[in-house]
């Protein structure tokens, strides 16, 4: 996790009146103050008027994607590789990127990670690259996701995990262990205990997930601690119709409700018709990933936060590790940009392409697992 200070209102720097940008640290994000904003963008939360976030996104010349294409083509020229080109936004004064270094921990994860496809009908998606701040630096990234469905049919589990940057060596090992054990656990969740007591299960989830942690590591890792695998985690469970049960019956026995637990700051959010909404609050103003929730640890119930998550017209479920989130919640521009991305179901090369927009101050991991709401089993399928 990254240390980062904002001393007023939350803010997307300004190519025209901000200044040079700040090096990346080791773990995160070199920026410490927000740079003066090019329009500004008052929200304590997501999107809540869209005429604003056109605004300013055209204010900021992000708004048509063709304008980016040429620019991003030869940005990063000159270190000796080539790249495909991408037409995703860049936002702020950039430096040209150095070429990456890799890590050389047995234990690093890949740089770039994808999926699409089809589970119970539903298509997800999802895509996870590392963050500069460890390109830069040569150390692993630490976000993991997972994925599953229950065994019973009644809903679909998405998980993120973010392991802590002050752990590099074995946090991303941390985090998926637990990503896995969550998901381990959550597949026995039934949709009856959901409709019931859907906060008790959800912490049941987190409680089953981080002994099993725990488990492994006394019996495999030692001399480990469990900040040595401390990990942030958001764990998001979504209705699906019961089978013979038709997609209007399924919704509305289901009351149009899903559910979220979190321990940290990873984040969900709901994209509907091009507006977000988050069940989970943005960080304040004052620090930010100062993390002093995650798990492992002797007590996850306390430190969980639940939200149910509003499903009544919503195109699309995403849950994202903070990195990903803190520009969701403080970029016009990047709002946008995904918005347009995510505006039908992604294949993993689309997810990727997402992610690869550039902002300044933008230096951490960025994870995102999407599910759109609309069924998609009509998709013809090939004999193998």
């Amino acid at each position: 996790m990254s240390l980062k200070w904002w001393r007023g209102p939350r803010e997307e720097p300004s190519a025209a009146t901000a200044g040079p940008a700040s090096p990346a640290g080791p773990s995160g994000s070199g920026a410490t103050a927000p740079e003066p904003a090019d329009a500004p963008d008052t929200q304590d939360a997501p999107d809540t008027q869209d005429t604003q976030d056109t605004q300013d996104t055209q204010q900021d010349g992000t708004g048509t994607h063709d304008t980016h294409s040429a620019e991003v083509v030869t940005a990063e020229q000159g270190v000796g590789f080539a790249e495909l080109p991408t037409e995703a936004p860049r936002t702020g004064p950039l430096s040209p990127l150095p070429a990456p270094l890799l890590t050389g921990l047995p234990t690093g994860l890949p740089g770039m990670r994808a999926d699409g496809g089809l589970l119970r009908g539903r298509w997800i998606a999802a895509a996870s690259l590392t963050g500069t701040s460890h390109l830069l630096h040569g150390t692993s990234g630490q976000d993991v996701y997972r994925y599953t469905a229950t065994h019973d049919g009644s809903g679909l589990v998405l998980v993120v995990c973010d392991g802590l940057g002050s752990r590099p060596a074995t946090a991303q090992t941390g985090a998926g262990l637990l990503a896995s054990h969550l998901c381990e656990a959550a597949a026995h969740i039934t949709g009856q205990r959901m409709a019931e007591v859907p906060q008790d299960v959800l912490r049941e989830v987190l409680a089953t997930g981080n002994a099993a942690v725990q488990r492994h590591r006394a019996a495999v890792l030692e001399p480990l601690t469990d900040s040595d695998l401390a990990a942030t985690v958001a764990v998001c469970w979504l209705p699906l119709p019961a089978e013979g049960e038709g997609e209007d019956e399924g919704v509305a026995r289901h009351a149009l409700t899903g559910h979220a637990v979190r321990v940290g700051d990873c984040n969900v959010f709901t994209l509907a018709r091009g507006r977000y909404e988050a069940p989970f609050p943005a960080a304040s103003e004052g620090p930010a990933n100062v993390v002093t929730a995650y798990l492992p640890c002797e007590d996850p119930a306390r430190v969980a936060e639940y939200a149910p998550v509003a499903l009544a017209g919503v195109d699309a479920v995403v849950v994202t590790t903070d990195g990903l989130a803190i520009d969701l919640f403080d970029s016009p521009s990047v709002r946008t940009w995904l918005a347009s991305r995510w505006s039908v179901p992604c294949g993993p090369a689309r997810m990727l392409d997402s992610l690869r927009y550039r902002r300044q101050g933008s230096h951490d991991d960025r994870t995102a697992l999407i599910t759109w709401s609309a069924p998609l089993d009509h998709i013809p399928r090939l004999e193998p």
